[in-house]
């Protein structure tokens, strides 16, 4: 990059923001015949002011472009299906001024070409006497000096023509007669006045580029003095200067319409300023520049500058992301997909967006909630909400105004980008209650596409990337330096922060547990062999470790009818899905009453619910990769008496950390009722740990505060000897050499009559157990390598 500006130092200078103005003209018109013509003058290129970008919109219409001394204009001919044209153009302006001499005289003649712009015309009248007698009146002492001639006239309509609303054309005679005005009639009489007295005059028309909606158009003039025209605007008092807001559109005393007539002809203008990046929109090679920008050879595709500044930036908000999840942790609906929100928010607005983000998925929500209730499954049930969604955008378009100035390209994606990453998953977490996570997600997305949206429309930005795409290499090499970072993250940080004093050992974030002990040590064969449940209990089987008897097995949606039969009618049972992860999707049914299945929350659970939610399973809803899976019922552990006492509302089990063949920290989970009689540390259930030599609790934490007794059953956690400990710590070791992973953990549960039992083996366990042991795990793991 430093090469780069080097060897074209110029370029930089494309860094600066350029302000632009977005002019719009919309026209409507309703023809009573097969013939409609309408003709107006358009924005032109000029010493003060340059069309960077043009965009057309006249259905069942032609247009033809011509040009002349007054301006550039657009004639467009159509029939009688013709109904509207929308004009919008991106301009830049500046404002100009010109200082007229003390001491200039009024030339006695001028070239030819000058010639019309001293004659008078029907509206504009030189010799009327009426003219002559106004000029006897008002004239200075010195009536040859261009300055005070100017001045002087200028004066008399600025101060004593009063401006009056815009009504028609009003000739010179009138407006002095009157002494009121719009612009156009004070243009007109200052421009009678300026010929008397042999100055060439001429009308400019135009649009002041205000915010805002209007049909008001503009008029000054311009005085033909020493060699340039200065420009005067009588009606908002400025001499020898023009605003940077003026437009002009054509020079003369011209209309700015004209059209077929009984055509119900309405118009209006609207105009906005920005802030763009100059090498998105000049294409044009300087004399100093030796290669044309990365938008440039993008624009040869026939892409649009806001797609051209979206594709630039990609990369850039990959690398926002990646900071924001690996170094920050913030959580998000999906990884990229608040990337995509930005982007369509970039069309739409930022709030324009997010509330039509807010509203589809909204509707997706509604949907996915009333679908599932008749058992639609999910791939269909997606797919009919995201036609739920369409209709209702295309109902949205023939109820909105048809003349807003929201861009709905993007939009029209929000229904499958937000239904493919968001509401399957903010169904799941709703069903399950769990809604701290969920407002933590919510908020991670809200943030990161706040992020992504800000480096979208910067400007900066826009232009580092198109005029350096060199930067891309800076993009790499950061995204490869948070790849290989094994630092803590930030809320990690907060997550751990009781660990910070008097820990024992380093912490081991999610970074480093991944990057320095999963990848090197758990082979992939070995990973996929863990998170297949089944093909995990028939290989532990094989080896005679005991675990839960599996009583029917589901891998295909022809085979739900017969898996509903083989549900034991008597007794309770555990609906899990084969490659599900954390808890999440485990069903534990323990008993029935009245027909209905009953959940550890005493909640009753029908046949078709249960039904249900096995399809959901075989959806892939539930599975890590989001692949579809298998549901598989397997006996219900009666759970150890000592463990039952304390926490009779679900199944209590022990967590092991085996690392390279050591067994390095255990912990007991504990449900309660908060977390839905499941043990899972997220959903509120307790972690205890347990002295790895005999096998005795001796500190507690939910949720991060540490406790002594068990919040719903009053029950003392400390001191508690796990029953079997010495069975269950060789029970572990025979998983180790049965899948041998070089990191995993171990889930063993108590079985009253069959003692310890394997539920699963997990290649990827969680970090939660630093937090119950208060010790880090890093140097414990690094060290058994």
């Amino acid at each position: 990059m430093g090469l780069h500006i080097s060897l074209d130092p110029e370029r930089i200078k494309q860094l600066i923001p350029e302000t632009v103005y977005q002019y719009r003209l919309a026209m409507f018109f309703e023809p009573e015949a097969d013939d409609v013509m309408i003709s107006t003058f358009l924005p032109q290129a000029s010493d003060r002011q340059e069309v960077l970008d043009e965009e057309i919109t006249a259905q069942n219409m032609n247009l033809d472009f011509s040009e002349d001394i007054h301006g550039r204009s657009g004639e467009w001919s159509g029939g009688a299906d013709s109904k509207r044209i929308d004009y919008r153009a991106m301009v830049t302006t500046k404002s100009i001024q010109y200082e007229i001499s003390k001491n200039l005289t009024i030339p006695l003649q001028y070239s030819d070409d000058l010639q019309p712009y001293l004659q008078q015309t029907a509206d504009i009248p030189i010799d009327h006497p009426e003219i002559k007698q106004l000029w006897s009146e008002i004239k200075p002492a010195n009536s040859r000096n261009t300055l005070e001639v100017a001045t002087a006239i200028y004066q008399y309509i600025y101060q004593e023509i009063e401006t009056v609303p815009f009504k028609g054309l009003t000739d010179s005679l009138t407006t002095m007669r009157l002494k009121s005005a719009s612009c156009n009639g004070k243009s007109r009489l200052f421009v009678s006045l300026a010929r008397l007295n042999n100055i060439p005059a001429r009308l400019v028309g135009g649009v002041i580029m205000k915010p805002g909606r209007k049909k008001t158009s503009h008029q000054w003039l311009e005085l033909y003095i020493d060699t340039h025209w200065t420009p005067i605007d009588p009606t908002n008092g400025h001499f020898g200067l023009l605003p940077n807001n003026y437009l002009e559109l054509y020079r003369g005393d011209k209309v700015l319409f004209r059209h077929t007539s009984n055509i119900n002809f309405e118009y209006y203008f609207n105009a906005s300023n920005k802030r763009v990046a100059p090498s998105l929109y000049r294409h044009e090679l300087s004399n100093s520049e030796k290669l044309p920008s990365a938008a440039t050879h993008l624009q040869a595709f026939g892409l649009t500058v806001t797609t051209i500044s979206l594709f630039l930036l990609f990369p850039f908000c990959t690398l926002i992301i990646t900071f924001l999840r690996n170094v920050i942790g913030i959580k998000t609906f999906g990884i990229f997909m608040p990337m995509l929100i930005a982007a369509a928010c970039v069309f739409t607005g930022f709030f324009v967006g997010m509330v039509g983000f807010v509203l589809v998925l909204g509707i997706a929500y509604i949907g996915h909630e009333i679908l599932g209730r008749f058992h639609i499954l999910k791939v269909p049930r997606l797919a009919a909400i995201i036609t739920l969604n369409n209709v209702l955008f295309l109902a949205f378009i023939y109820i909105v105004d048809a003349d807003t100035s929201i861009e709905f390209g993007m939009l029209s994606l929000f229904p499958v980008v937000i239904l493919s990453f968001v509401a399957e998953r903010l169904h799941q977490m709703t069903e399950e209650s769990n809604w701290m996570e969920l407002f933590k997600v919510s908020m991670g997305t809200l943030v990161t596409i706040v992020f992504c949206y800000m480096a979208f429309v910067s400007v900066l930005l826009q232009g580092v990337f198109s005029l350096y795409p060199e930067t891309y290499l800076l993009v790499m090499a950061a995204l490869i330096y948070i790849g290989s970072w094994s630092g803590i993250r930030i809320s990690e940080i907060f997550r751990f922060k009781s660990l910070f004093s008097g820990v024992n050992g380093r912490i081991m974030g999610i970074n480093s547990r991944n990057r320095d002990i999963i990848y090197p040590h758990n082979s992939k064969q070995m990973l996929k062999l863990a998170s297949d449940k089944l093909d995990t209990k028939e290989l532990l089987n094989e080896l005679q470790v005991p675990v839960p008897t599996t009583i029917s097995v589901c891998r295909l949606y022809k085979e739900i009818d017969q898996f509903m039969a083989s549900l034991p009618l008597d007794r309770g049972f555990v609906l899990k899905p084969n490659n599900g992860s954390r808890g999440n999707g485990i069903l534990v049914v323990v008993g029935v009453s009245d027909g209905d299945y009953l959940n550890a929350s005493g909640d009753r659970l029908s046949l078709h619910k249960i039904r249900k939610h096995v399809e959901e399973i075989l959806s892939g809803a539930y599975s890590q990769s989001g692949s579809p899976d298998s549901a598989y019922i397997e006996e219900i552990v009666s759970q150890h008496k000592v463990l039952n006492d304390i926490a009779p509302y679900g199944l209590s089990d022990i967590r092991l950390i085996i690392s390279n063949g050591q067994l390095l920290s255990a912990m007991l989970r504990v449900p309660t009722l908060s977390s839905s009689g499941k043990a899972n540390l997220h959903q509120g259930a307790i972690g205890i740990a347990v002295d790895l030599d005999n096998g005795t609790t001796f500190r507690s934490v939910q949720k991060t505060k540490v406790i002594e007794v068990h919040p719903d059953s009053d029950k003392s956690l400390i001191g508690i000897s796990i029953p079997d400990w010495e069975q269950v710590k060789e029970i572990a070791m025979k998983c180790y050499r049965a899948v041998p992973l070089g990191y995993l953990g171990v889930d063993i549960c108590l079985d009253s009559k069959n003692g310890p039992v394997v539920l699963e083996i997990n290649g990827r366990p969680g970090l939660e157990i630093q937090n119950v042991h208060k010790t880090g795990l890093y140097n414990a793991v690094t060290d058994s390598y």
